[in-house]
């Protein structure tokens, strides 16, 4: 699928990868200069909902630029308009609700590194989105580094197949131990 939408440009960012053909994550910007404010992007969102899914289907990862996006009561906007479920986050690290469907995503020190996870695992049915949002960067590093599940799933069935079909076979069971 080209990319054929006139509200938003493309981007490059740091750290910005091609996988079997897929740019992770894929960086959109205000098509103008002056298409940065709420207005524009919630108007942009609402217009181009199916491309917008598309998108994010096809690159696993859409990393929103140039916006004015100042606070979670913004952000909150952005994630009404697009309409998705509201899944409350359950599991072991704390969190805590900023602003309606917004919580803190990380409340451990910052010198923690947060290794790949799979967001929610403990549930029956994980959300099929992650959005994030960063209001205040840390002072240094502060990156989210993600890996698609699928690709894992992918890899995992071409490399060990045997093993993918016992974790089938028997199920997987976690078990979380404090301290």
């Amino acid at each position: 699928m080209e990319f054929s939408c006139k509200a938003f440009k493309v981007g490059k960012c740091e750290g910005q990868k091609v996988v079997d053909g897929e740019t992770m994550p894929l960086v959109l910007h205000p098509s103008e200069p002056n298409k940065g404010d709420m207005d524009s992007l919630l108007s942009a969102v609402k217009e181009n909902k199916d491309w917008f899914e598309q998108m994010i289907i096809k690159n696993s990862a859409v990393l929103l630029r140039g916006y004015n996006v100042n606070n979670a009561q913004d952000f909150n906007e952005i994630l009404e308009t697009f309409g998705w479920e509201d899944i409350r986050y359950v599991g072991p690290a704390p969190r805590t609700q900023v602003y309606k469907r917004v919580w803190t995503a990380n409340e451990g020190p910052l010198s923690e590194f947060i290794y790949y996870h799979h967001e929610m695992v403990l549930m029956k049915e994980s959300p099929k989105k992650v959005i994030l949002f960063c209001e205040i960067p840390p002072p240094e590093g502060g990156q989210t580094p993600f890996v698609p599940s699928f690709r894992v799933t992918e890899k995992m069935l071409k490399e060990h197949p045997e093993a993918v079909e016992e974790m089938e076979n028997k199920g997987l069971k976690y078990i979380f131990h404090e301290g």
